[in-house]
């Protein structure tokens, strides 16, 4: 007689999510933008769109993703390129 086969599925991993890029040494991507202003993703598009912060100056692939720490500094002025770069 053969033996009984398990009639459940093997329990899979489950799926982590991708924790967003917050920063790195040349590079200040969107989200480590809204954590240093203190801002969400909503009012950060805002203010994209609006003129507000400088055109995305850091290319990966040919896909703007973010900003340089100089650009923002430029942008904010030194009173508040410590918070913004």
């Amino acid at each position: 007689m053969a033996p009984k086969l398990s009639k459940t599925r093997p329990k899979q991993q489950e799926r982590k999510a991708k924790r967003p890029r917050v920063g790195g040494t040349a590079v200040v991507y969107p989200r480590g933008l809204e954590e240093q202003l203190g801002v969400t993703s909503v009012t950060r598009w805002r203010m994209e769109y609006d003129g507000r912060l400088p055109a995305r100056d850091f290319f990966i692939g040919g896909e703007a993703v973010g900003w340089r720490p100089s650009t923002l500094a430029a942008a904010f002025g030194p009173t508040q390129a410590a918070t913004a770069a």
